[in-house]
This record gives structure tokens, sequence and C-alpha cells, in this order.
């Protein structure tokens, strides 16, 4: 209102999105707080770039040609900054480089403020895989072992809390494909309608440590909210039978142990049975 700032009308929030923001992107990134960016959306250069690996070279050596038509190493990381809502303060007034006041919805006494009133920020990276290995046996068995890391922080300003949740998989996985098999009476066929009897066999592994905690910046509290460990195995096998019907069999084990909640209990299913798919060709 052209007079002078004086602090005794109102300063600046710590635990206003100005201050919270930056300190959360510092703290995550490992970067100097005293140092940091006060712009709440930060540029490309403030986080880790993505990116992704994929190297191929094990398969030339002598050791790998006698057991391995491919063998292949991976290795991904990628990184999302979002903000997941935010609004324009009517009453904001500029002063420099982004930077102005709003009034006091209270005392009507102008405060130090950016622009924007954000609601939510987060960061979700992971690693996808850590590392993994795909290989191919030189009898066509295929093989895969993957270790994923993932993890998602949650800033909220209103609440003043953060939440962290992460999560640990490793997958596991076998393929094989036998060609020409006769089950069951079946008939290639000939001429144009000659039809490959093949049976393709999967074996999946998977298993999942989650776990979920809320840090309340105000209170510097954290507590666990939630947490679970999962393992699933997965065994089909599909069987061309003739030109029209395919057979497929599958049997899909699943258990699930909270670490957290005492209201739910650990659990376990199993899921097995066939499907037949028959398609009509004029």
């Amino acid at each position: 209102a052209g007079q002078k700032y004086d602090p005794q009308n109102g300063g600046v929030d710590m635990y206003s999105s100005d201050v919270l923001i930056p300190a959360f992107l510092a703290a995550y990134t490992g970067r100097d707080a005293r140092k940091a960016s006060l712009d709440i959306f930060p540029d490309m250069l403030s986080m880790l770039p993505n990116w992704s690996f994929t190297y191929s070279g094990l398969s030339k050596l002598p050791f790998f040609k006698k057991y391995f038509k491919s063998f292949n190493l991976t290795h991904a990381y990628k990184s999302v900054y979002s903000v997941g809502n935010f609004n324009t303060y009517n009453s904001y007034m500029e002063y420099m480089n982004g930077r102005g006041f709003i009034e006091d919805v209270t005392s009507g006494n102008p405060i130090p403020s950016s622009m924007f009133n954000i609601g939510s920020v987060s960061i979700n990276e992971s690693f996808s895989p850590l590392c993994g290995v795909n290989m191919t046996f030189l009898n066509n068995i295929s093989a895969r072992l993957e270790f994923r890391k993932t993890r998602v922080l949650t800033l909220s300003p209103t609440a003043v809390q953060v939440v962290e949740s992460s999560s640990d998989d490793i997958t596991a996985g076998a393929g094989y494909k036998i060609t020409g098999v006769k089950l069951f009476g079946a008939k290639g066929g000939t001429g144009s309608a000659k039809v490959s009897n093949d049976l393709n066999m999967n074996l999946d592994f998977s298993y999942r440590n989650q776990n979920a905690v809320c840090r309340n910046l105000r209170e510097a509290t954290t507590q666990a909210t939630s947490g679970n460990r999962a393992v699933k195995v997965s065994l089909s096998a599909d069987y061309t039978y003739s030109r029209m019907l395919t057979l497929n069999f599958y049997y899909d084990y699943q258990s699930n142990f909270p670490l957290v909640s005492t209201a739910s209990y650990p659990t376990s299913t199993h899921d097995a049975g066939m499907t037949l798919k028959f398609t009509l060709t004029r």
C-alpha cells in the first residue's frame, strides 16, 4: 500500500507453502536448504534426470555363449515432481521477482507471500528395475529376475505433514514353448489350414513389501499408517488345439500379510481353472 513493510503486521509463517515446499525439495534431493531455490515450480535441473540402461555384451563371451542365446542386464530410474492442486490468491500484489503480499483474512494486514496457494506437492521416484536380468537359454527357456524400489513422497502444507510410502518388489519368471505337441487327439490340419500345436508354459513369482509413514512437521512425530507383505505365484499354460480352439490352464496363489493394521488379518487366495477360446472365421 505504498508503506514500508513492518514485520509486526505479519510475517512469513514457517509452515506456509513458501517455506515448506523449498525445504521439502531440499531435504529429499540432498541439497543444502540454505542454498535452495525458493521457486515452488523448480526447473528440470533441480531434479535428477531419468535414465535407462540395457547391457547385452555378456552374451558375446565364450562362457555365456555356451549356455545362453541372449543375456541382458537392465537398470532404469524415473523421478517425477508434480503439484497436486493450486490457485492464485485474489488479494495478491507483486513486489518483485514473483514475490509480493497478500491480505491477511483475519487482520487485513499485508503479509509476504508468493502468488499461489498450493494444496500438495509430491515426488514419485522409482528404480524400475534397480537391477534386472533377462536371459534365453539355448533350449529356448526364457527367464527373468528383477528387483524394483519405489518411493512416493507427498507434502501437504495444509495439514503440515509428509506422507512417505515405499515398496520393494522382487519378480521372477520363466517361460518355455514346445511346438508340435499332440494332446487330446489334436490335429494340426493340412494345407493352408495347418496349425502348429504349440504349448506355451509360464511361471511367475512376485514378492512385495510395502509400507507408509506419516510425518507431522508441526509436532515432529512419525506414525506408521499402512504396510503389507504380498506373495503371488502364477502358473499358466496355453495350448493351440486347432485353428479355431485354444485352451488355457491357470493356477494363481496370492498371500497378503498386513504389517500395521490391527483391523485386518492375513489372507490367502487360490484360483485355478481352464478357459476355452473358440474363434469362428469366414
